[in-house]
């Protein structure tokens, strides 16, 4: 069964990072910390962040978001109230993230490197063509791991994945950069949430077929 999920427009709600932020060398536990909170900063929440929410949201476990919290303190990029400490963003250099890529379930992994192709991203075309490599180098990961996100942001809706290819002077064939397209927020969040509606329907499918078989075998 399709559906039209989500009321609102997904893709006006974005905050900003600067440009500034790959210069930290940051792993992806942290950077995705630091996002939330950051994100949490822009939308002006007034609750007070649990443990139990910033788990959830990065998806990692109590022991790292603690530690990550800790690391990001002592390296002056958080305060003690958890209030991030970046650059003025107005008039510099930034990039912006749909608030939504918290609430999908992907991992600070792949977070980290979707928002390395956002930075990337020209904001006309929507597309970007980093190496593996730089990819590999600005996020802190292996250069398989890189490539594991990458399939993992393809087969989620989030981008598309082009491969590409160039004629030298010499006429022979070259395999070339991929060229990523970032896809409408929107669009994998529909796609998200109709995922979750139909395993739903599955289960209630398989649960309907149990009882019946279960009935079935019982002695009259």
């Amino acid at each position: 069964m399709k559906c039209s999920l989500m009321k609102r427009d997904v893709s006006k709600y974005r905050f900003a990072l600067p440009n500034d932020i790959w210069t930290r060398t940051l792993k992806p536990p942290a950077f995705a910390v630091l996002a939330y909170l950051q994100y949490r900063h822009c939308r002006k929440f007034s609750s007070v962040i649990t443990l139990e929410e910033l788990t959830e949201r990065t998806r990692m476990s109590a022991e790292m978001a603690k530690a990550c919290v800790e690391s990001l303190i002592n390296h002056k990029l958080l305060t003690v109230e958890l209030v991030p400490i970046l650059p003025n963003i107005k008039g510099g250099k930034f990039f912006t993230v749909p608030d939504e890529v918290f609430y999908l379930r992907l991992g600070h992994g792949a977070i980290m490197v979707y928002a390395y192709l956002l930075c990337c991203e020209d904001r006309r075309s929507h597309q970007c063509h980093p190496i593996y490599k730089t990819i590999s180098t600005a996020v802190g990961l292996s250069i398989n791991t890189v490539m594991k996100h990458i399939n993992k942001l393809a087969e989620r809706q989030f981008i598309s994945v082009e491969r590409t290819s160039y004629i030298d002077n010499n006429g022979m064939k070259w395999n070339g950069n991929n060229l990523y397209t970032i896809l409408p927020i929107q669009q994998v969040v529909d796609a998200f949430y109709q995922q979750q509606l139909d395993r739903l329907e599955n289960t209630a499918e398989r649960q309907r077929v149990t009882k019946l078989l279960r009935e079935q075998e019982s002695p009259a």
